[in-house]
């Protein structure tokens, strides 16, 4: 074969390779652009807005890069923007932008970057911090709950004021989490809402609060989660008087989500079941048994047999229906 032949073969068959090739790892045109994001922007009732976004399933995902203006038409023009946070993992999808103006109304968008240098732009979504001094149009634990098992907001960020019940650490001892929990003053049911996260902490009996965060049906139970913020506006507040059952009327047998979170009541029962799964004993005051829960930070060990004088403590759904006192003061004996 002549030999200038053969070297054209050989650089069409290596052109050829290389057009083959995967287009995003050596594109022979503009390659393929990550995955588009959806964004949500929510402003609660303090200086902070709270932003949401889907993810991105591209396989070669580098960062989002987030984006603030005070002006509209950031894609336009990206360089009147400030990139407020810079994400490197596809599946962190959440960012609370706080230390804003009062009042003021803030741009954003997510521009996602893969590893060609190629970007997808969200869609801009804007949120208005309120007034100085917050308060906002904060909703109450009754029409987060709904009066329904699943919560009308749920996937929403939303801002709720209430009496705190259980502090931030009257459940995280024993359970490794973060949680408390919030009243409206008269109590009563649908009157309770969980809260999870770690923004929690400092969150005391008797504050009055307004929290901001993401309602969500967590194993059935409505709370409200991260990303959360809380404002306390005084403290020392009287708790709602918890409210009185047989323990009959607290079978796990019923359905009993309209006390879901509601502080609750037992009086004169004994001890009739421990090492339960899920970390669940149960007591009977002759009416028929009802269950209780180890998440609280107490030293009681329940024994069968043992009489108990009277046990307070938050509703809690885990498996099933349970009263979770928060502390030895909670059962007394």
């Amino acid at each position: 074969m002549n030999r200038r032949l053969v070297v054209l073969s050989i650089c069409m068959a290596a052109a050829l390779a290389v057009s083959c090739g995967d287009d995003e790892q050596g594109p022979s045109g503009p390659g393929t652009a990550p995955e588009t994001s959806t964004l949500t922007a929510v402003s609660g009732s303090t200086d902070a807005i709270y932003l949401t976004w889907t993810s991105c399933g591209s396989s070669d995902f580098t960062e989002y890069r987030i984006y603030r203006s005070l002006t509209t038409g950031i894609q336009a023009n990206p360089d009147q923007a400030t990139i407020i946070q810079i994400v490197t993992s596809s599946s962190d999808t959440t960012l609370t932008d706080s230390g804003l103006g009062w009042n003021t109304t803030y741009y954003y968008a997510v521009r996602t970057m893969d590893s060609e240098g190629l970007s997808a732009w969200s869609n801009e979504a804007s949120a208005t911090t309120p007034d100085s001094g917050g308060g906002g149009d904060a909703l109450t634990c009754y029409e987060i709950q709904g009066q329904q098992a699943s919560s009308p907001y749920l996937g929403q960020t939303v801002s709720v004021t209430g009496v705190v019940t259980a502090g931030a650490d009257d459940y995280t001892a024993a359970s490794g989490s973060t949680y408390a929990a919030i009243t409206d003053a008269d109590g009563g049911s649908w009157s309770g809402l969980l809260l999870y996260g770690s923004g929690l902490a400092g969150l005391e009996r008797g504050d009055s609060v307004t929290v901001t965060g993401v309602v969500d049906e967590y194993y059935e139970m409505t709370e409200l989660k991260y990303p959360i913020s809380y404002v306390v506006h005084s403290t020392g507040h009287s708790l709602p008087e918890p409210e009185d059952f047989t323990s009959g009327e607290l079978s796990p047998v019923l359905d009993l989500e309209q006390w879901e979170a509601v502080f609750v009541r037992v009086s004169d029962v004994v001890v009739t079941q421990t090492g339960m799964p899920h970390y669940t004993w149960a007591v009977d005051d002759g009416s028929g048994e009802c269950y209780a829960g180890t998440m609280g930070d107490f030293a009681y060990t329940p024994s069968a047999g043992n009489s108990i004088v009277e046990m307070t403590g938050l509703l809690w759904y885990s498996y099933d229906f349970k009263i979770q006192p928060r502390d030895d003061a909670d059962i007394v004996r």
